[in-house]
């Protein structure tokens, strides 16, 4: 079976091969992998300390939009407010305790990364491996084995309370990547299907971006690999991610580097539609779920006319959440308040913030999507030392590593 999937997937080497000699990119900008990188991490850095906690709790913090008029419009003005009074909070007095799937310190600095960026240290890891073993694709029982095997750092032993932590965070993926490679003892090992109930849930958003950065340029092959690996995703979950990491491919690439900040937005936004090599939007009756979601980001924005506040219903209302974190609601939230922002990165960020929910893989996501787009520069240096002081002490880790982990292997493709 696993044979068939991969000819389905990767059948198609030959045009492939094709594309390369006809001069395809295939190594990424660097300033803008960087960005998409750490643009990830600031995200979470940023929405881990204000995760779900309610409005009375981060007043003062935020720009309370919920308080404003429902009349009070989006301007130059606000947008440059927004921007420039974004600030990364520590965990202190908002979070101060640990959490299996946030903070895994009590009272943890600014730049503290949640399960959010820890599952993208869990794929980086597995490509060195694999780059190890001397091959350059990433298969399922690759990602597998690097999430049974995981441990914060790597070189020093967790304390008793870092790895109940690590255990409890990483048990229901353990648990489906141990079914991957073969176990059937149902205490260590359960089939894909019961994660997360199968939920379309945020997964393979958590996982899966750096991906994109090995597909520079060839947005159908990040397509195909992504799906490929991704056992961690429901079917609905796994089309968005990878059509995702399409579009980051495309943005990615130097073809792109002549292009205007406008024209990469376009080029993202279009390419994540169009890519659809399984053909879902053919499917009778259904559709792709993928399209109805990106249509609901333009109506609210249109409809909502410059008014947050009224953005904030709809994404509520319209968006039908079942969980905060569904795969569908993470990709809505930013790409909506990124429209209603006029792509002003900084701004929608603050404003992601603000609606809260699940703020940590909101923005994430916003900023993979606006790092790989404008490069890491985006981004406030006191931000960036931030979050890669806090990887490299809390995992032995830096995003420098990981840019040359992906050049590599794209280079060996």
């Amino acid at each position: 079976m696993r044979l068939n999937r991969r000819t389905l997937l990767l059948g198609t080497a030959l045009s492939l091969a094709s594309a390369r000699l006809a001069g395809a990119a295939t190594t990424a900008s660097k300033s803008r992998l960087e960005g998409m990188l750490i643009g990830s991490m600031i995200g979470d850095a940023l929405g881990g300390p204000i995760e779900f906690l309610p409005p009375d709790r981060v007043r003062g913090i935020l720009p309370g939009t919920r308080r404003w008029s429902a009349k009070k419009t989006i301007n130059a003005s606000v947008l440059d407010e927004l921007a420039g009074s974004l600030e990364m909070q520590p965990y202190r007095t908002l979070r101060p305790k640990t959490a299996a799937y946030g903070p895994w310190k009590a009272r943890s600095p600014r730049g503290t990364v949640t399960d959010d960026s820890r599952h993208k240290i869990v794929v980086i890891r597995a490509l060195k491996a694999v780059l190890n073993d001397g091959r350059c694709e990433l298969l399922p029982e690759d990602l597998a084995r690097a999430i049974v095997d995981f441990q914060p750092h790597p070189t020093r032993a967790p304390d008793g309370e870092l790895q109940a932590l690590v255990d409890e965070g990483m048990r229901e993926y353990r648990l489906a990547a141990n079914w991957i490679l073969g176990e059937r003892d149902p205490e260590i090992a359960l089939p894909i299907e019961r994660l997360w109930s199968g939920i379309s849930n945020c997964s393979g958003q958590m996982f899966l971006l750096p991906l994109a950065g090995l597909y520079a340029g060839e947005s159908e092959q990040a397509y195909r690999a992504t799906y490929l690996v991704d056992f961690v995703d429901a079917p609905i979950a796994r089309d968005i991610v990878s059509s995702m990491n399409a579009g980051l491919a495309a943005v990615l690439a130097p073809a792109a580097n002549d292009q205007s900040v406008g024209d990469r937005w376009e080029l993202l936004f279009r390419t994540i539609r169009e890519t659809d090599p399984l053909r879902l939007r053919e499917v009778p009756f259904a559709g792709r779920p993928l399209d109805r979601w990106l249509d609901l980001a333009d109506s609210i924005v249109e409809r909502a006319d410059g008014r947050p506040a009224k953005v904030f219903e709809l994404l509520e209302t319209e968006g039908k959440p079942i969980y905060w974190w569904d795969a569908h609601f993470t990709l809505l939230v930013p790409l909506t308040i990124l429209k209603l922002c006029a792509f002003n990165p900084l701004a929608a960020m603050h404003l992601t913030l603000d609606f809260g929910h699940d703020t940590d893989s909101y923005a994430q996501v916003l900023g993979a999507l606006a790092g790989a787009v404008h490069g890491k520069d985006i981004f406030p240096e006191s931000m960036a030392s931030a979050v890669t002081q806090r990887l490299s002490a809390d995992f032995d880790e830096s995003i420098e590593n990981w840019v040359e982990t992906l050049d590599q292997a794209a280079g060996n493709r």
